[in-house]
């Protein structure tokens, strides 16, 4: 079933309820998170009208490049590292933590983010099969560091040095290098267990994460949260074009509302006046 947002950027009633629904029925969910859920935090995504490629091309993400110059990466990330470290978890991440924290689901969370925010949240469980900008390493000796050895560096858009002299290099996946093997493995034993898998903010672009939904059982519900069509859409349970911010939070909302109620989801009102002050009480995590 295929939902799209109002013109006032809201997801149909019906997209909510039945995404809650689904939510209900599951005890193991699988996320497959990417740059939409973190757009609300003020992180610009990077294949959007208004992403990060609009400015520049892929090629200055290549490690090839990287190496070449990585003085000019450093200079052109400044930016897009300062609206990082500034953000701060919004309510897709908040309405992920809550499912667990307070509907009681197992829940884990893949993502291509490297923004650390699912676990800001209280996400307990968070493979980031790209890497985080929480720590860099050493590319001539290997010695890793934590955020505040280089953060001031990359603020002004220099590359950071290592006692012995060596560039730092984030600890993020750059094209043409390979995922994180235990990052990785643990992704797809999530996607084997689970029976939901909620893909959120990504376009499915980008492999091998793209291929990781086909690791789910066949059989389990699949539901995409994207602006923009995916190439999986055709296979979904539910599709809802709409921003996370307008779904998400709001089926969760829903759900932990029928819970504490004792009364089934579809007889609870969805009415935003009164689901408004749950998602606001997540803050709390």
């Amino acid at each position: 079933m295929l939902y799209e947002c109002n013109d006032v950027g809201e997801a149909p009633r019906d997209a909510v309820v039945a995404l809650a629904g689904l939510l209900n029925s599951a005890n193991r969910i699988a996320f497959l998170t990417g740059a939409g859920v973190s757009t609300d935090s003020g992180i610009p995504d990077f294949r959007s009208s208004t992403g990060v490629y609009q400015t520049t091309s892929a090629e200055i993400f290549a490690i090839d490049s990287f190496f070449e110059d990585p003085e000019r990466f450093y200079s052109f990330f400044a930016p897009f590292y300062r609206d990082t470290i500034a953000a701060r978890p919004n309510s897709g991440h908040l309405a992920i933590a809550a499912l667990e924290k307070l509907c009681n689901k197992n829940v884990e969370v893949v993502t291509q983010n490297i923004d650390a925010l699912h676990s800001a949240a209280g996400s307990s469980v968070v493979w980031e099969i790209h890497g985080t900008l929480r720590f860099a390493s050493c590319m001539r000796c290997g010695k890793r560091y934590e955020r505040d050895a280089f953060q001031d560096d990359m603020l002004a858009g220099r590359a950071p040095k290592c006692a012995c002299g060596g560039v730092l290099k984030p600890d993020v996946v750059f094209f043409g290098e390979g995922l994180p093997d235990r990052e990785f493995a643990g992704a797809q034993r999530a996607m084997w267990g689970a029976n939901l898998l909620i893909v959120a903010g990504t376009s499915l672009a980008v492999y091998p994460a793209a291929g990781l939904p086909r690791e789910c059982d066949a059989d389990a519900p699949f539901v995409v949260l994207n602006k923009t069509p995916t190439p999986l859409d055709y296979q979904a349970t539910l599709v809802c074009r709409a921003p996370i911010s307008a779904t998400l939070p709001y089926a969760v909302a829903l759900l932990a509302k029928s819970q504490k109620e004792g009364i089934a989801i579809d007889q609870v009102a969805v009415d935003r006046n009164e689901l408004d002050p749950i998602v606001a009480s997540w803050e709390n995590f």
